[in-house]
């Protein structure tokens, strides 16, 4: 394959890399500040509780903005019932006391969720029962069958039925990641559109110029040979202060690509008429949106594909660890 092709490819691929780390840090940016992930997680709890048709209560603008506002009301809780199984174990000391005041977990062990049931069950209902019959008391038809499944044919005891909290919990939440994660790339791919109409990443127009221009193609593929993966992610969350300054620094190295505005393509385009304007508005469109769906596919994508591309051009990249990265586009690490 020509050299020159393949160029190109990395020089777009090093865009596309730039683009979704400004857009991973933007998302985590948006998730800290409107609490995304813990929401994500009471969903899966109420799914997990058989009680999805209270989703819908804790839902809408007001809820987000309440959240955003570290209000206690947030999550609404509240507006489940007093009956709720879920507001009562989300509730628990146990769970309210893993986040600030105003929050609520993101993350939440299978030890203490499975702790934190038991414990609301027997508040409620006593100790020293069996757990078919604490299962009984709760009323919950769906849930019932489904702990008492788990269990199986074993003891017929507490402990019996916090392990099997645990394993359904487990079981949830691995549905629940892949809901988070969906819900994550289309705010990536939204996010992108918006950073390619505002900075004008036009995928069409910069391969053109790629083609054309050689020296920029060339810069490209050196940034794109000295870039580092980003270090593994914190072992806490960073706050939104952290994940803006972020996202600032990454606009920084966006900045210097060459995109932006005025567009070459709006420029000849202007005087010519109606038609000119709305075929080079519908090229632009084609082209962001191409940007954008590329920074949904996320960084570690466009990693990989460029250590390929470099690879199959021969010159390989860079070892990360002898030789110190000098690029622009200094990589910090953007949360799982």
């Amino acid at each position: 394959m020509s050299s020159h092709y393949l160029d190109v490819a990395i020089g777009l691929s090093y865009t596309f890399l730039a683009v979704s780390l400004l857009c991973s840090a933007t998302r985590e940016a948006i998730a800290s500040l409107f609490q995304t992930r813990a929401k994500v997680l009471l969903d899966g709890v109420l799914t997990m509780l058989h009680e999805s048709a209270g989703k819908k209560k804790i839902r809408g603008i007001v809820p987000s903005i309440q959240r955003l506002l570290r209000l206690d009301r947030g999550f609404g809780l509240d507006k489940l019932g007093a009956q709720s199984l879920t507001a009562e174990v989300m509730g628990h000391p146990l769970i309210v006391g893993m986040a600030q005041k105003g929050r609520m977990p993101s993350y939440i062990p299978s030890a203490i969720f499975a702790r934190a049931f038991i414990s609301t069950l027997t508040a409620r209902y006593g100790k020293a029962q069996t757990a078919a019959m604490l299962l009984a008391k709760v009323g919950n038809d769906g849930l019932s069958r489904t702990l008492l499944a788990i269990m199986g044919e074993g003891p017929d005891n507490v402990a019996a039925l916090e392990a099997a909290v645990r394993i359904w919990y487990d079981t949830v939440m691995e549905r629940t990641s892949g809901w988070y994660k969906r819900r994550s790339q289309l705010v990536l791919f939204c996010v992108g559109l918006f950073y390619a109409c505002a900075i004008n990443i036009d995928a069409l127009g910069l391969s053109q110029r790629l083609w054309n221009d050689s020296a920029v193609t060339a810069e490209l593929v050196r940034k794109a040979a000295e870039a580092k993966p980003p270090p593994a992610p914190p072992a806490t969350t960073p706050t939104p202060t952290a994940q803006a300054a972020q996202a600032g620094r990454e606009f920084q190295a966006v900045k210097a690509l060459p995109i932006g505005w005025p567009s070459p393509r709006f420029d000849a385009a202007a005087g010519k008429g109606a038609g000119a304007f709305v075929l080079a508005l519908v090229f632009a469109l084609f082209g962001w949106i191409i940007t954008a769906f590329a920074s949904s596919l996320g960084a570690p994508f466009w990693f990989d594909g460029i250590g390929w591309l470099l690879a199959l051009r021969g010159s390989g990249a860079k070892p990360p660890d002898t030789i110190p990265s000098v690029a622009p586009l200094v990589l910090p690490g953007t949360p799982t």
